[in-house]
C-alpha cells in the first residue's frame, strides 16, 4: 500500500518546482520580443503554462482522492454516510480533472499507454461491474500493486465510479458487511494516483532528465521527439482535431444515436452514466480545447495563426464563432443528460449541440493543411 504522506509530499515538491523555472522561462521569452520566432514562444507557452497546470490538477484531486477514501473506510459506521457524500464529491473533483486532461493526444500517456488505466470507457458490455465484482469476491490481496496488474477494467476513475455510485455497489450496507470492497475502493485510488503522479512528473522532469514540456519547447536537431517546430505543431494540431473528434462523436454522437432520433438514444453509451455527470465532462474536455487553442491568457495557437497570412483569416473568424457557438449551447443544457437524453425537447439541444462540435471540429481539422503540416494517418481516428 502506498504511503500517502509521502506522496503528498512528493506532489508538493513538484509543485514548488513548477514555479521558479517557468517563471525564468518566462522571463527569458520576454528578452527581446518580436525578435524572435514565434513558434519557440507559442510552444513553451502552451507546454508550461496551460498543459503542466492541467496535469497538476490531476494529480492534486487523485491524491485528495486517496486521502478520502482512506478516511471514509477508517471512519466509524455513523460518519460514513457524510463521508460517502463528500467521496462522491472529490472522484466528480478528480474525474473533471482528468476530462481537462483527456483532449491532449501526446506526452507520456500516450508514449506509456497510459490512458486506460485512468478510465476504462467506453465499457459496452458492463465489463466494469462484473470484473470488479469478481476481484472483490476472489482471495486475492487487495492494493494498489494488485490493481495494476489486473484488467483495465478494474483500474482507474470508471472502476471507482461503480464502486461510489452504482445501486448494485455503492450501498454503504455493502461496505460494512464486506470490508473488501473498501481495499479494492482505496487500491484503485492508490493505483489512480501512481499514474498521475507519473504523468506530472514525465512532463516537468526532474534533475537528471528533462521533461516532456520541454522537449515539447524546444524543437531542434537533438531532440528525438521533435526535430524541429512543426513536428511539435503537428502535435498541437492534432491534438484540437482529434480532441474535438472524440467530444463530437463519442461523447455525444454515439449516446445520441447520431441524431436519429430520442427514440433512439442510448443513455448508457454516455461517459460517466452511472454518476450522471456526463454533460460537465463534455464542457471540460471543450473548455480544454479553447484553451489549447486560445492560449489560456498568453501567446497561444490563435495568436500564432494570426500572424501567418498563409492562413484565411475567414478560417479563423469561423473557428472563433464555432467555439462560440459550443459555448452557448451547453448553457441551454441543465440537469444529468442520462435522465432526459431521450425527452424530445432536451434531445433536440443535444442534436444542435453536436452540429455545433461538428462545426468546429471541421473548422480546425482545416489548419494543418493551411500551415502545411501532415498530421499522420491515424489523426481523425479518435480516442
Amino acid at each position: 500500500m502506498i504511503h500517502t504522506e509521502k506522496m503528498h509530499n512528493n506532489s508538493l515538491a513538484i509543485s514548488r518546482w513548477l514555479r521558479w523555472p517557468l517563471f525564468i522561462m518566462f522571463g527569458l521569452t520576454l528578452v527581446a520580443c518580436g525578435k524572435e520566432p514565434s513558434e519557440p514562444k507559442l510552444l513553451a507557452h502552451t507546454a508550461n503554462e496551460v498543459i503542466v497546470p492541467l496535469y497538476a490538477a490531476l494529480d492534486g484531486e487523485a491524491l485528495k482522492q486517496v486521502e478520502m477514501s482512506h478516511a471514509f473506510c477508517q471512519a466509524e459506521e455513523s460518519e460514513q454516510l457524510a463521508l460517502h457524500r463528500s467521496l462522491q464529491d472529490q472522484w466528480r473533483a478528480t474525474m473533471t480533472a482528468w476530462a481537462h486532461v483527456q483532449p491532449i493526444g501526446f506526452g507520456h500517456i500516450e508514449d506509456g499507454n497510459l490512458r486506460w488505466k485512468l478510465q476504462f470507457w467506453p465499457d459496452r458490455k458492463d465489463i466494469t461491474r462484473k470484473k470488479v465484482e469478481a476481484l472483490i469476491a476472489s482471495d486475492e490481496a487487495l492494493n494498489a500493486e494488485r490493481v495494476a496488474s489486473a484488467s483495465v477494467s478494474v483500474q482507474g476513475l470508471a472502476a471507482m465510479e461503480y464502486l461510489l455510485f452504482d445501486d448494485r455497489a455503492s450501498d454503504l450496507v455493502l461496505y460494512q458487511q464486506d470490508a473488501r470492497r473498501c481495499q479494492l475502493l482505496t487500491a484503485i485510488a492508490e493505483r489512480v494516483h501512481q499514474v498521475t503522479f507519473e504523468l506530472l512528473n514525465d512532463w516537468y522532469g526532474d534533475t537528471d532528465t528533462s521533461g516532456y514540456a520541454d522537449k515539447f519547447s524546444r524543437p531542434g536537431a537533438e531532440n528525438t521527439l521533435y526535430p524541429d517546430n512543426n513536428a511539435a505543431l503537428a502535435d498541437l494540431l492534432d491534438t484540437l482535431v482529434v480532441g474535438a473528434e472524440v467530444v463530437k462523436r463519442n461523447k455525444l454522437g454515439l449516446p445520441i444515436s447520431n441524431g436519429k432520433g430520442a427514440s433512439h438514444a442510448k443513455p448508457y453509451r454516455l461517459e460517466a452514466w452511472r454518476s450522471q455527470y456526463s454533460l460537465e465532462l463534455m464542457r471540460a474536455s471543450t473548455t480544454t480545447l479553447e484553451q489549447l487553442y486560445r492560449g489560456n491568457g498568453g501567446f497561444g495557437l490563435a495568436d500564432y495563426l494570426a500572424e501567418h497570412k498563409e492562413v484565411d483569416g475567414a478560417l479563423l473568424e469561423a473557428i472563433d464563432n464555432a467555439f462560440k457557438a459550443v459555448n452557448t449551447q451547453f448553457l441551454l443544457l441543465e440537469g444529468p443528460v442520462f435522465t432526459q437524453i431521450k425527452q424530445p425537447g432536451y434531445y433536440a439541444k443535444l442534436v444542435e449541440l453536436h452540429k455545433r462540435l461538428s462545426d468546429l471540429q471541421r473548422n480546425l481539422s482545416q489548419l494543418p493543411e493551411s500551415l502545411g503540416i501532415s498530421l499522420g494517418f491515424n489523426s481523425n481516428d479518435g480516442d
